[in-house]
């Protein structure tokens, strides 16, 4: 029984560190647990000698430290018992992966317009492919995403998703090169006007990275539906 129990209980609390860390990094103003610590120590935090990095962005610190931890709580489930932490896992991966994917899609297949918008911020694409990119790049999110969840076309999927990380992180790195302020466009289309630093591609930067670790795992796992068919 322990040897059920355990692996899983270690799972949850990775999985729900792994969660915590991803929204630590992405949505500060949404979710953040540190929001109440900064606003308790903040006057002691810029008093104090530590490093301009750490002061400005302690919640991206914060929430590193908590995918590192789930990482960690990932090696004695998987000692216990490899098979079932797994199946968890892949499980996990597909379904967390996948449905992030299916959310990034939403508010762009509502308002392409808006999304062509952040598009041509990054100043990386041709003008003249900006609008179809702003078409199709949504549509690939949304039906790849599903299509990991729920057909055994695992790698099939990965590769995509990994081809649409990859651009994502050029684009990032090119904003980054040019010292643009933007705005991610990775889950809202919302138009925020006055950016004032390079901060958002920053971090936006260091989440896609956090996610690549699982996405390349998915690789190494066999061809499966979550239904267990081959």
């Amino acid at each position: 029984m322990m040897r059920v129990l355990a692996p899983i209980f270690c799972l949850f609390l990775a999985t729900a560190l792994f969660v915590l860390g991803v929204f630590e990094i992405s949505f500060r103003e949404v979710f953040s647990i540190d929001k109440f610590l900064w606003d308790k120590y903040e006057e002691e935090l810029f008093s104090s000698g530590l490093p301009i990095i750490v002061k400005y962005h302690l919640h991206v610190f914060i929430g590193i430290a908590e995918t590192i931890l789930a990482a960690l709580l990932i090696i004695p489930a998987w000692k216990m018992n490899k098979a079932l932490s797994g199946r968890v896992l892949e499980v996990l991966a597909r379904v967390g992966i996948g449905g992030m994917f299916i959310f990034a899609s939403l508010d762009k297949i509502a308002d392409p317009k808006s999304f062509a918008v952040l598009i041509a911020q990054y100043q990386f694409l041709p003008n003249n492919l900006i609008n179809l990119w702003a078409l199709i790049l949504p549509q690939i999110e949304f039906w790849f995403g599903l299509a990991l969840i729920v057909t055994p076309f695992v790698k099939e999927c990965i590769w995509a998703i990994l081809g649409m990380f990859a651009a994502f992180i050029i684009a990032l790195v090119w904003a980054l090169a040019l010292g643009l302020s933007i705005v991610c466009g990775c889950f809202s289309v919302e138009i925020v006007e006055g950016a004032q630093s390079t901060k958002e591609a920053w971090i936006t930067l260091i989440r896609d990275i956090v996610l690549l670790w699982p996405t390349i795992w998915l690789l190494t796992r066999k061809n499966k539906w979550l239904g267990g068919a081959e």
